[in-house]
């Protein structure tokens, strides 16, 4: 069986959650049919990163993007009805050439990650599964909430054209798939007891310290930090928690890791925080600290960072949206937070008490271990995509 699968990115190296998550269904699905991958690009993809996803697929489909055209066709179509997360991935020179592909493969299936791509498929007369992924419209009302007051009406703005759209473009699938219970409830689409939670996984054999790293770190946060809502996660870090706790903890030391670190990120950086950038094996990020601490007040979905320190076994520490989304134990498996002082009393209970930081430790491994297994989610997501909805629609 063929499935044709549409992308906003490519899926390799897997530095964002949109593709660590398209990257190993696309690995799992592999087993089950011939996949043709359509992705998009603001850049050349590098041979390297190419062929690590080759062997996943029967044909792969790179379109490039322009990044300044796109940035300007985007603020030209703020008068328009479409958000601009989807005005910014739509081409129409891109549109005919998959149409173009889709007609000369005949796929049975088609999957579409995320509403920005929907565009692109929505008329076809191909039973069509779409994964929301996450909440885009509660995330950006989230965003308008805290956006500095000049941007205000543009986030407001585009949140309700993201509501609207993605309450327009379900009646275009047969299928739906979301990260978590949390964002379905919020979106509350139209029938959308229809849309199935499929979790991300965590492949627990490959998080473990391999290359044996000392701790330098008592503290750390990892993370895309070119991302809003992780820029405004380590400086509430650095500027609201460390100066509790400072002189608490003899010699602190921080570490904040990712790609793309903002200008905003960068200049967090001191002689007790250290602000890596680009990791090549993030493993050893993790394992440099004894306390993952992540102060997320904004985003949707899965926080697949929390799962991977977790996975590692790092205690954690960060607020309840997040682990609304993850459905860890407070207390024995997490711990939780929403203001500085609550942090830093988390911080340290967990720094005085080595007993505890292990035994957190372990549950955490544990909890990891049992609820999040990507072949099971995978076989989930096959299932769904092979079923027989009747006429497509």
């Amino acid at each position: 069986m063929k499935l044709l699968i549409l992308t906003s990115r490519f899926p390799y190296p897997v530095e964002r959650g949109d593709k660590l998550r398209i990257f190993h269904q696309i690995v799992g699905l592999s087993k089950y049919f011939e996949i043709i991958l359509v992705a998009l690009s603001d850049f050349e993809v590098e041979k390297k990163d190419y062929e690590v996803v080759k062997p996943y697929c029967k044909s792969i489909h790179v379109f490039r993007l322009n990044k300044k055209k796109v940035i300007l066709k985007t603020g030209f179509s703020l008068l328009g009805n479409k958000p601009m997360q989807v005005n910014y991935f739509y081409n129409k020179k891109i549109q005919k050439s998959i149409d173009n592909l889709i007609s000369q493969e005949q796929p049975d299936r088609i999957y579409c990650q995320l509403i920005r791509m929907a565009e692109y498929i929505k008329d076809q007369p191909i039973l069509k599964v779409l994964d929301y992924m996450d909440g885009f419209s509660v995330n950006t009302k989230r965003w308008s909430l805290r956006a500095p007051f000049w941007q205000k009406w543009l986030w407001k703005m585009e949140a309700k054209k993201l509501k609207e759209y993605e309450q327009t473009i379900y009646h275009k699938f047969d299928g739906h798939t979301i990260i978590s219970a949390q964002d379905k409830m919020a979106m509350g689409l139209v029938n959308g007891m229809d849309v199935r939670v499929l979790p991300n996984g965590v492949d627990t054999d490959f998080f473990v310290n391999k290359n044996k790293i000392e701790k330098a770190y008592q503290l750390i946060f990892v993370g895309n930090m070119g991302y809003q809502p992780n820029i405004k996660a380590a400086r509430f870090l650095v500027e609201e928690i460390l100066p509790l706790v400072q002189n608490e903890i003899k010699n602190l030391n921080v570490l904040i890791a990712g790609a793309r670190p903002s200008t905003e990120v960068k200049r967090l950086a001191s002689s007790s925080v250290k602000i890596s950038g680009w990791v090549e094996d993030i493993r050893d990020a993790y394992a440099a600290g004894f306390i993952f601490c992540a102060p997320l007040f904004l985003g949707a979905g899965q926080q697949n960072k929390i799962l991977e320190a977790m996975a590692m076994g790092i205690p954690c520490i960060t607020t309840p949206m997040v682990n609304n989304a993850i459905g860890a134990k407070e207390g024995a498996e997490i711990l939780l937070a929403e203001k500085p002082i609550e942090f830093a009393e988390a911080i340290l209970k967990l720094w005085e008490d080595e007993e505890k930081r292990e035994k957190m430790a372990i549950e955490a491994h544990s909890f990891v271990c049992k609820n999040y297994s990507w072949d099971f989610y995978v076989k989930e997501l096959e299932k769904l995509i092979k079923q027989e909805y009747g006429k497509a629609k």
